[in-house]
């Protein structure tokens, strides 16, 4: 357990894998849903942006569920 740049993959029930990233540690880090290869942000930050509180929720409780199955310090 540690401070992280990078938690590992979360499958989720939807049946899509997702994963929270930063770039550095002083930054706030956002979630990504694989795409093929590819890693996508979720949208978190345009969510807060237009103030799609249920978009904004579900990514935070998504968020969490990722923290806590990977031991993540935020």
């Amino acid at each position: 357990m540690g401070l992280q740049l990078q938690s590992a993959e979360f499958l989720h029930d939807d049946g899509i894998t997702y994963c929270i990233r930063r770039e550095t540690l002083e930054q706030d880090f956002t979630i990504y849903e694989k795409r093929g290869e590819e890693w996508v942000d979720c949208g978190l930050d345009q969510a807060v942006k237009d103030v799609n509180f249920a978009e904004f929720k579900r990514l935070g409780l998504l968020i969490k569920k990722i923290m806590d199955a990977d031991q993540w310090l935020a």
